[in-house]
């Protein structure tokens, strides 16, 4: 492969007509073109199909043959990533295809700014706590049945604000500082298959110290104001760190984290009697109960990151030798890349044409699965990204702008992520000029929200009812790493198809 070259501009500015017409390509190649002949001007569609081997431009039922050189890409291995996230990876597994995945997780907390526990109830009646791990069903990866183990401790200092997935929490807690351990399964075993399909998370309950449960409570008595706000909390409790201390089977995605308090008291309540007659009395008698609050939970507003440690297996490390181009998470190997977009506007000037309008840009990268025994698939979602806008996307999380940055699907029908978005990019390089930068891109994993929006409009098209379509928004972007993950991108199948309208004088 040869080396990606340093910025330098290429083309002049140059001004081009733009129309809105949007095209998409995800499961079939355009094909169909037309034209339209009035009096000496002819307006065609013309498609240029680049699919790795063979690039056409098509215009009606016609085909040109153009040369385009298949695009370069390099894999890389980056061992840190932005690990700051409101879900935690906890658990150990070892896939022979895959490699060994060693995660815990260092999470402040939010405090509640009251203590719902009458003043009136004696710390003799503060009775436990207990940390809850909350995994939302179906996800975890590995055996649900292998036995593990935990450990939690509190941290005796504030976390870095710069941390990442590499992050040693070893001088942040230390042996003393121990909350609590569990052993544990994420089967359903002992419930019954109707309690199981009702579930929508499987806890996981750590016990924790009367003695802390007390001073906590103490704590909230004497100095409320220390758990008004989430600085002046943090000062008092750093947060905690959770470590896999047994088991290699399974890992888990902590969606929430909860610290509950209980409590007795004793309250009156009535009771009824009957004699040997029948007759009833009612009398009052007094009972112990028992409750429980919440006081402390995870939160998006404070600081969580997850501690990473990943080695691929020697067959992937044997791929990325050969510059196979692979796709890893929670982070590992990703895929840069050079996108021919210089090729297509040479491809686009030299149509022949007084006038072309640009009507779309699509890029799609067929995906091979790696077979492996765990479940290990694609990425939900592709970012490709300016690799010169990288590290700022990495520190910021932006959403992708269909300039800079695009994202993509992935499909299980079609076995491909699309980029269907990126017409305004190709149309800045078109009227702006552009530099080797502007074609240099990475391909990371992505974590997306995205939203749909349905508008129905109220008339009828062409008697056949009334007519609606659905948007899609990205509300959010994070990278990846809400479950291991890996794939084969065929790089050398990737295909671009770039479609624009000509206005050619006869």
């Amino acid at each position: 492969m040869t080396p990606f070259h340093a910025a330098k501009k290429i083309l002049p500015g140059m001004a081009a007509l733009l129309a809105l017409c949007a095209t998409s390509c995800e499961n079939e190649v355009p094909k169909t073109g037309g034209s339209l002949a009035t009096g000496e001007v002819q307006i065609a569609l013309d498609s240029l199909v680049w699919d790795g081997t063979k690039q056409y431009i098509y215009r009606g039922n016609d085909s040109a043959l153009v040369t385009c050189p298949k695009i370069e890409y390099q894999t890389e291995y980056r061992d840190e990533i932005d690990s700051r996230s409101t879900t935690n990876l906890i658990g150990r597994i070892s896939v022979p295809e895959y490699g060994d995945l060693r995660c815990s997780f260092v999470s402040q907390l939010m405090s509640t700014t009251s203590l719902a526990i009458p003043d009136t109830i004696p710390l003799e009646q503060i009775d436990s706590m207990k940390l809850v791990l909350s995994v939302p069903r179906g996800q975890l990866t590995g055996d649900s049945l292998a036995p593990q183990q935990l450990r939690v401790y509190r941290l005796t200092k504030s976390l870095p604000k710069d941390i990442d997935s590499r992050f040693d929490p070893t001088t942040y807690y230390s042996s003393e500082s121990i909350l609590g351990s569990k052993s544990y399964t994420l089967s359903a075993l002992g419930m019954s298959d109707s309690i199981y399909t009702k579930l929508s998370y499987i806890n996981i309950d750590i016990p924790m110290t009367r003695e802390m449960a007390r001073d906590v409570v103490t704590a909230y008595r004497t100095n409320p104001s220390v758990f008004a706000w989430p600085e002046s909390f943090e000062e008092y409790f750093h947060g905690i760190y959770v470590e896999p201390s047994f088991g290699r089977g399974c890992v888990a995605n902590v969606a929430a984290t909860n610290v509950l308090l209980f409590y007795s008291y004793k309250t009156l309540v009535n009771v009824t009697e009957k004699d040997e007659d029948g007759n009833e009395t009612t009398k009052q008698e007094e009972q112990t109960k028992s409750s429980a609050v919440g006081v402390f939970e995870s939160s998006p507003i404070v600081l969580s990151s997850n501690n990473i440690s990943y080695q691929p297996s020697a067959s992937l490390q044997e791929m990325a030798a050969a510059n196979e181009p692979i796709i890893t998470t929670p982070g590992g190997y990703r895929v840069r890349m050079r996108f021919p977009a210089k090729e297509l506007i040479d491809i686009y000037r030299n149509s022949n044409s007084r006038l072309a309008i640009v009507s779309g840009l699509t890029f799609s990268i067929p995906v091979e699965e790696i077979k492996n025994d765990y479940g290990l698939t694609p990425p939900p979602y592709m970012l490709m990204v300016k690799t010169s806008k990288l590290q700022e996307f990495l520190d910021t999380n932006p959403l992708p702008d269909s300039k800079d940055s695009f994202y993509a699907v992935y499909s299980e029908s079609t076995k491909r992520y699309s980029f269907s978005s990126m017409r305004n990019y190709i149309l800045d390089l078109i009227e702006n000029g552009y530099t080797e930068e502007d074609l240099d891109f990475t391909l990371i994993p992505a974590n997306l929200t995205i939203e749909s929006n349905s508008n129905n409009n109220n008339y009828y098209y062409y008697g056949y009812g009334s007519s609606s379509s659905t948007s899609y928004t990205v509300t959010k972007c994070t990278p990846y790493i809400a479950k291991p993950s890996m794939c084969r991108l065929l790089m050398d199948k990737a295909q671009t198809v770039f479609t624009y309208s000509t206005q050619q004088m006869q």
